[in-house]
C-alpha cells in the first residue's frame, strides 16, 4: 500500500541573534512539508545548516515546539516520518556543538514575523535595513533576553 502525502507549501524563517538578543543574520526560504511538525524540524534543520555554513559553533538552537526540542536532545526514536530530518539535525549538532532550547512563542516573534505573509515585501537587504515592524518586534523578543 502507497501513502499519499499531500504537501503544502510557505515560508520559514531564521533569526540569528547575539547574546544580547539583536540581530545579526537571517534567512527566509520556501518550504514544502506534508505536516506543521515536518515543517518545523525542516526550519531547524535549515538554522543547523545556516550556523554551519556560518562556521559557526556552540550555537544555541531556538524554537517554540517543545517536542522537537525534545527530540533533538534525547536518544528518542522519532516518528518514522521525521526520522531523517531528525538524525540530520542529531548530526550536524554533534559536530557544530550546537544546543537546543525551548523558547516561548513570545520570545520567537521575529522568526515566525519573518516566515509569515506579512514578510512577503522584505527586500534583499531586509537584515541591514530591517523595516521598522521588524524592528519593533526584534526589540520586543530581545527586552525577554535581558
Amino acid at each position: 500500500m502507497m501513502e499519499v502525502w499531500d504537501f503544502k507549501k510557505g515560508w520559514g524563517g531564521i533569526i540569528l541573534r547575539n547574546d544580547r538578543g539583536h540581530l545579526v543574520d537571517g534567512r527566509r526560504f520556501r518550504i514544502s512539508s506534508s505536516s506543521a511538525f515536518l515543517a518545523e524540524a525542516s526550519v531547524l534543520r535549515e538554522a543547523c545548516l545556516f550556523a554551519k555554513a556560518l562556521n559557526l559553533s556552540s550555537v544555541c538552537v531556538e524554537n517554540d515546539n517543545a517536542q522537537l526540542i525534545s527530540l533533538c536532545v534525547s536518544e528518542l526514536v522519532p516518528p518514522w516520518k521525521a526520522l531523517a530530518i531528525i538524525s540530520d539535525i542529531r548530526l550536524l549538532a554533534s559536530n557544530l556543538r550546537l544546543s537546543f532550547c525551548w523558547t516561548s512563542r513570545e520570545g520567537n516573534e521575529a522568526a515566525h514575523w519573518i516566515a509569515s505573509s506579512q514578510a512577503s515585501s522584505l527586500g534583499l537587504n531586509w537584515v541591514a535595513s530591517p523595516p521598522a515592524v521588524l524592528l519593533s518586534i526584534l526589540c520586543n523578543d530581545a527586552s525577554l533576553y535581558q
